[in-house]
């Protein structure tokens, strides 16, 4: 595991095969070598990825994540550790979505979370905006579907989501 800060955000990250885990969450990835740059599919979602060349990649290094210029540093082993024969018990099935959570608020497209407007506790009506969406660079309204009150937020500002993916429960 490796604890990993991009632009001024620190994340627990551990990769294991074809899934990599950031702070518990658990993302599906493939990665394609398109020469000059990789498409890395983390979540259903596709990312154009240009690296240093081997021998400069290193802690504090420079690349370009869908052309916007990033800096990664990180602390600890950022290799692939062996994936486990099944999940803990006390987190979800790899892979399983949680859209079928009674309550559950879904991503209607797959996209970046720009800000969560709601924490757990709060009262919410039918059709208030819970959440900004930016998918296809285009910014969504993630409404509440019923009255009731904000139990859980699952997502975080920045956080990519996939398509049906829970974002906030309602009770």
């Amino acid at each position: 595991m490796a604890e990993v800060t991009i632009g001024g955000r620190t994340y627990h990250v551990e990769i294991r095969g074809d899934v990599v885990a950031v702070d518990g969450h658990e993302y599906p990835v493939k990665i394609k070598d398109d020469g000059e740059h990789l498409t890395v599919t983390a979540g259903g979602v596709p990312y154009r990825v240009q690296l240093p060349p081997e021998e400069e990649r290193q802690s504090g290094m420079a690349l370009m994540v869908d052309y916007r210029p990033l800096t990664i540093a990180y602390e600890g082993h950022m290799g692939v550790t062996p994936t486990p024969k099944a999940p803990p018990p006390h987190q979800p099935e790899a892979g399983k979505k949680r859209a079928a959570v009674k309550g559950g608020v879904a991503a209607q497209i797959a996209g970046r979370i720009i800000r969560v407007l709601v924490k757990p506790g709060d009262a919410v009506k039918q059709g208030d905006v819970l959440l900004l969406l930016e998918a296809m660079k285009m910014e969504n309204e993630v409404k509440a579907t019923a009255d009731g009150v904000v139990k859980e937020v699952l997502v975080t500002d920045g956080q990519r989501v996939t398509e049906g993916e829970t974002l906030v429960v309602v009770e």
